[in-house]
């Protein structure tokens, strides 16, 4: 049994989807959780973007099953707003311990070359800059605290084998990949673990809308691609928050620098 007792975590893009049952996973597990979503439409995107309400959501939820949730809104691109969400974590719980850099978006245009210049900027300064602008917040609270900790991103299997036509959203997972293996080196010897995980298909708002299921339908090569040698139909959120709760606790006490991938095998094809 994974026991987060006494321990704090910060969770992006916490609204739902992978956030949500993430920060839910935490806090079932004892940890005091603050969940931070944009909560607003994200300019420029063709499906709708987390809102007050669905954050409200994630915390009713897992207050509900008996566990400690804030809010904090937060858009991962403003520094400010990353560190106000670790001031409220601090100032209410007493400490940070875990981050979970989950915050992301998802845009498909026709081919990669074709991609607007909105589109290419928006993910780099989503998925890229926020995830450091979340770590940059985040390190001096966890340091803070004296006993180590863990930062987990949430990556992409786009970021282990091609996908056709996003390739913009390729090159933003694959910075993560980079900015991993820097942070766990220079962090190791404060004990503070950086690892990520690369889900494959998710069941989330962001893979299930109509621009998502017309890009799987329409461009060349994506149905095989994304097609699962495991017998069922997609991933759940839950299937990676066991993961990220799994490299929280001290059962992966020794385990940073390393990628896991949960794609029910699509990677291997």
């Amino acid at each position: 049994m994974i026991d987060l007792t006494g321990q704090v975590a910060l969770v992006t893009g916490a609204a739902r989807g992978i956030g949500r049952a993430v920060a839910h996973k935490l806090a079932e597990a004892g940890a005091a959780v603050v969940v931070s979503d944009v909560a607003r439409q994200v300019e420029g995107l063709t499906y709708g973007t987390a809102t007050d309400d669905d954050l409200a959501g994630t915390v009713a939820a897992i207050e509900a099953a008996g566990g400690r949730a804030l809010a904090v809104p937060a858009d991962v691109r403003s520094h400010t707003d990353l560190e106000a969400a670790v001031r409220a974590a601090v100032d209410t719980y007493g400490r940070l311990d875990h981050v979970v850099a989950n915050a992301g978006v998802a845009s498909w245009p026709q081919s990669t070359w074709q991609a607007t210049p909105e589109q290419w900027q928006t993910m780099i300064d989503v998925v890229l800059t926020g995830t450091w602008n979340t770590v940059r917040a985040a390190v001096p609270a966890i340091l803070a605290g004296g006993r180590g900790g863990s930062i987990v991103f949430v990556g992409s299997t786009a970021a282990v084998k091609p996908l056709p036509t996003i390739g913009h959203y390729a090159a933003a997972k694959n910075g993560l990949v980079g900015l991993l293996k820097s942070l766990a080196l220079e962090l190791a010897g404060d004990s503070i673990r950086v690892t990520m995980v690369h889900p494959g298909g998710t069941g989330t708002q962001m893979t299930q809308n109509p621009a998502a299921e017309h890009w799987q339908a329409t461009a060349p090569g994506v149905a095989g691609t994304l097609a699962l040698p495991m017998p069922i139909h997609r991933m759940e959120p839950v299937d990676v928050a066991h993961a990220v709760r799994w490299l929280c606790s001290d059962e992966a006490r020794y385990i940073t620098g390393t990628e896991i991938v949960l794609d029910a095998g699509a990677t291997l094809r």
